[in-house]
């Protein structure tokens, strides 16, 4: 699993697969959040699936899935709620595009005055 780290708290990735959540874990990341809808390609791992094993593993999981570049507010809304957490956070979607188009829409409003970037 190839991973972009854009700040201490935050790292984002293409899909993952299970054997992906062992370096995850190893990485001390506490949150997964999944920017993908469920059956976008034939044989992607569900959502499901990758949260029984990543809570397994210890890490928290939340779904806050769209289809590419339609980002809503209310979406970059609940990333930044998902920021305020203060967890070591990776995101990932199909090839970490939009996860990363997400994260940049959250740190222009601010996160409630953090700077992530």
């Amino acid at each position: 699993m190839n991973y972009l780290k854009l700040n201490d708290q935050v790292s984002v990735s293409g899909q993952l697969c299970p054997s992906d959540l062992d370096k995850l874990a190893d990485e001390k990341i506490e949150l997964l959040v999944c920017n993908r809808p469920d059956g976008e390609d034939e044989g992607q791992a569900t959502f499901e699936e990758i949260s029984k094993i990543a809570q397994e593993k210890g890490i928290k999981t939340k779904l806050l899935a769209f289809s590419s570049y339609q980002i809503q507010n209310e979406d970059r809304d609940k990333l930044v709620d998902i920021i305020k957490e203060n967890k070591r956070t990776h995101l990932y979607c199909r090839s970490g595009a939009r996860s990363k188009r997400l994260w940049r829409m959250a740190n222009k409003i601010g996160c409630g005055g953090h700077d992530y970037r």
